[in-house]
């Protein structure tokens, strides 16, 4: 749960990164680019954290997927920026692709338990047979 947490904080601050971009570029540049480098170095930092125990493929497509789907929001929210047909169906296959990537992780980390459990399974059964052999 802490790693995942440590995403979240890699979300967040890359989020807020890219908002003081959009600051920076409209009003004051000093304010806008200086933390949109602390932010965005930070972000770097907890997502280097957070995949010390979560997938690597699956940090990184939470990092962007969930951070694009954010800013979309705030861009709308706060910049007033419009969404055509086309945006909100990428959002929706967006949103699609996040819940399949995490699905796919469930499933393979489930197919792993079951396929390390055989392994072991495979290897007393061996032992066994050849304790028996060595006692015949």
């Amino acid at each position: 749960m802490y790693y995942w947490l440590i995403l979240l904080a890699a979300i967040v601050t890359e989020v807020a990164s890219t908002s003081f971009m959009k600051l920076a570029a409209e009003q004051n540049p000093w304010l806008g680019y200086g933390a949109m480098a602390v932010l965005i170095s930070l972000s770097y930092y907890c997502l280097a954290q957070a995949v010390r125990k979560i997938p690597l493929v699956l940090a990184y497509t939470m990092w962007e997927g969930v951070g694009l789907l954010l800013i979309s929001g705030i861009s709308w929210l706060f910049f007033h920026e419009t969404f055509s047909t086309w945006k909100l169906v990428a959002i929706g296959c967006l949103l699609t692709g996040l819940v399949l990537m995490n699905l796919g992780e469930k499933l393979a980390e489930k197919s792993d338990d079951n396929s390390s459990s055989l392994d072991t399974h495979s290897r007393d059964v061996t032992t066994s047979s050849m304790r028996m052999e060595g006692a015949a």
